[in-house]
């Protein structure tokens, strides 16, 4: 393992086969961004994961926590203990909430949630 000096995180070493058109978009990723196919393939690697995987995944387990009767702190408190890498924040979570309430008002609101859960405001 080597470490990443940016991040001070150690960082693993893999192999990886790519096709010609994967390989030629990464070089070009790389030239975009003026860094190494290292580099590249780490960002690449990274956005891939907030997004797809991270964020799909965070977003269902919010949703579920928030129809389970939870606050905006104890959804946030679950996903970040799930996925500790996750960019999720207080309002995050509260943009899940709401989008859940536009689709079904029974949904609680943080407040609602609160006083189920005898938490004062």
């Amino acid at each position: 393992m080597q470490s990443d000096a940016s991040s001070g995180k150690m960082m693993k070493r893999i192999t990886v086969s790519l096709r010609e058109d994967q390989y030629q978009g990464l070089e070009e990723v790389a030239e975009d961004l003026g860094v190494n196919l290292s580099d590249a393939a780490r960002e690449a690697i990274n956005a891939y994961l907030l997004k797809e995987h991270w964020g799909r995944t965070v977003g269902n387990l919010a949703e579920a926590k928030i129809k389970d009767g939870l606050t905006n702190a104890e959804v946030l408190a679950e996903v970040m203990a799930k996925f500790p890498h996750a960019k999720t924040s207080r309002e995050s979570i509260a943009w899940y909430r709401s989008r859940l309430r536009r689709e079904d008002p029974e949904v609680p609101t943080d407040r609602e949630a609160k006083a189920r859960r005898g938490e004062a405001e």
